[in-house]
């Protein structure tokens, strides 16, 4: 994980995948989120860049977990719809407090400064945007003054469930698409707000094509800010 102040008013988080899938990490996960965040969040943050280029996967739930204040409070922000476009999963924050399918994801590091819901937020994605980072993004998808800047996700915005075949072996099967807080159902990549193809210079991120991209639309004055998820 890497998190910097860029040009001296706009916070810098990279959130890579991970491999918690047998949630044991979720805890240290979120927690190291939130000390990156903490690191760079002061009042001479004017925006936001989360970064999930080269997030290819893994439990979406402690990112999500550690992204809590981004996402923002009292809002059902996703969840999964079955082929027969029934509700089969909600993910929502009330009271501060975030619900997974109604059960509370527990944060025990907390932002030391708050985050406000009108602070301009670019998500950067790529193809390697995957799963998890997909997930993470549709999470943001509709937040007030967010739009997402980069290449087309990986597309892998299913839900996979396991299934038992007999006791040697089992199966992982697709079975619910996701939907963003807007309830679009993604049944294929994120396709972003503004596109930019190549262009990666994670050594020198002042001469990366995205971020400069990303640096120019949040410097834009706040009322000339235009988010495709409102139009």
């Amino acid at each position: 994980m890497v998190s910097t102040v860029l040009k001296g008013e706009f916070g810098y988080i990279r959130i890579p995948g991970n491999n918690d899938f047998a949630f044991r990490k979720v805890d240290s996960i979120a927690s190291d989120i939130v000390t990156h965040i903490n690191k760079v969040n002061s009042a001479e943050i004017k925006g936001w860049i989360i970064d999930l280029r080269f997030n290819t996967g893994g439990n979406m739930y402690p990112i999500l977990l550690g992204l809590k204040d981004f996402i923002g409070d009292e809002v059902v922000f996703g969840g999964f719809r079955n082929a027969k476009d029934e509700p089969s999963g909600k993910w929502e924050i009330r009271d501060s407090k975030m619900l997974i399918d109604g059960i509370e994801l527990t944060q025990k590091s907390q932002v030391d400064r708050p985050i406000s819901s009108s602070t301009p937020l670019v998500i950067l994605t790529s193809t390697y945007t995957a799963s998890a980072g997909e997930m993470t993004a549709i999470s943001l998808i509709g937040r007030p003054y967010a739009t997402i800047i980069g290449e087309p996700t990986a597309n892998y915005t299913t839900a996979v469930q396991g299934f038992k075949i007999n006791e040697y072996a089992g199966i992982n099967l697709s079975t619910d698409y996701v939907v963003d807080r807007n309830n679009k159902v993604y049944k294929s990549n994120i396709v972003p707000d503004i596109e930019v193809i190549g262009g990666d210079d994670l050594d020198n991120l002042l001469r990366d094509e995205k971020i400069n991209k990303a640096l120019e639309f949040l410097i834009r004055p706040l009322t000339g800010l235009v988010c495709s998820f409102f139009l």
